[in-house]
């Protein structure tokens, strides 16, 4: 059942406000706790109004109508990429380039093949990056040994990528433990995390992409469960997906932490759908 308007008169009364812009958020964040990653209480309490301030990370904090801290959390800007190991120098691009035209001008090649080559040549010429998928997509039997090795290549230790793409990570999303009470009382029937992502960060993305180009959102999810809890939350809930095609430069902080994605190509789709889909349908099985 779609989202009612009582609902959006609560989410209405929420506050989302920067860290640094109010100073009683000094001492509102001592009263922060979550018990399963207490360093990003830390995070929150030491050092987030210096970054916030300098404009390193942009900080926000969710409140309740009552002052009380909810919710914080904080975005960046970044990039992934579709990597391509052993392109590391001129002479691996024009080695890579020889080896597309060589097979452009094979009279075997079938039509789709030709059109792909096509593809990647100009990519090739225009330095927009080689999609690594073009490759295989190719069912040319004669496939040059050097384009099979850039298939199958290791992606550690990459100092070049293959394409790079804009993105917004999302680097601290936490809840306050010790007022939980305090959303649960609002009567929402929807998880607060969820409320936060669709309701206040999607549109401050959506801002943002008015004036830059963002491509996809991402975060590291710091789950070490067994079954995986964390991810299978923003997979169910934020639609998030933990592939492997993509990757990112990754902190110390997030060492061990699983890399998570989503395109913002239909973000306003997946948005309209968590309020269409907001309550639970009591007639649903």
């Amino acid at each position: 059942m779609k989202i009612t308007e009582r609902q959006k008169e609560v989410i209405s009364s929420l506050i989302c406000e920067r860290l640094s812009a109010n100073n009683s958020n000094l001492r509102c964040v001592g009263d922060f706790s979550n018990s399963k990653n207490e360093s990003l209480t830390r995070t929150l309490q030491n050092e987030a109004f210096e970054e916030d301030g300098k404009g390193n990370i942009a900080y926000y904090v969710i409140k309740h109508p009552n002052g009380n801290i909810l919710f914080y959390f904080s975005l960046k800007c970044g990039s992934l990429y579709e990597s391509i190991r052993g392109m590391d120098s001129l002479s691996k691009a024009r080695e890579l380039y020889d080896a597309v035209i060589e097979m452009k001008n094979d009279p075997e090649l079938n039509e789709n093949d030709r059109k792909l080559i096509d593809s990647i040549i100009e990519r090739i010429r225009t330095g927009k990056g080689l999609i690594k998928n073009e490759l295989a997509q190719l069912s040319y039997s004669k496939k040059k040994q050097i384009i099979k090795e850039l298939e199958h290549q290791s992606e550690d230790d990459l100092k070049r990528v293959g394409k790079t793409f804009a993105g917004i990570e999302i680097v601290h999303f936490c809840a306050n433990d010790n007022h939980r009470d305090d959303w649960e009382k609002l009567g929402m029937g929807q998880k607060l995390g969820a409320v936060v992502f669709w309701c206040f960060i999607v549109p401050k993305i959506q801002e943002v992409m008015k004036h830059i180009g963002c491509e996809h959102i991402y975060l590291f999810a710091a789950d070490m469960t067994p079954d995986e809890n964390l991810v299978n939350y923003y997979k169910t809930y934020l639609e998030f997906e933990n592939t492997t095609d993509y990757g990112t430069a990754i902190s110390l902080y997030d060492y061990g932490c699983k890399f998570m994605h989503q395109k913002t190509e239909s973000l306003k789709e997946r948005q309209m759908r968590f309020f269409e889909h907001f309550n639970r349908d009591e007639n649903a099985v």
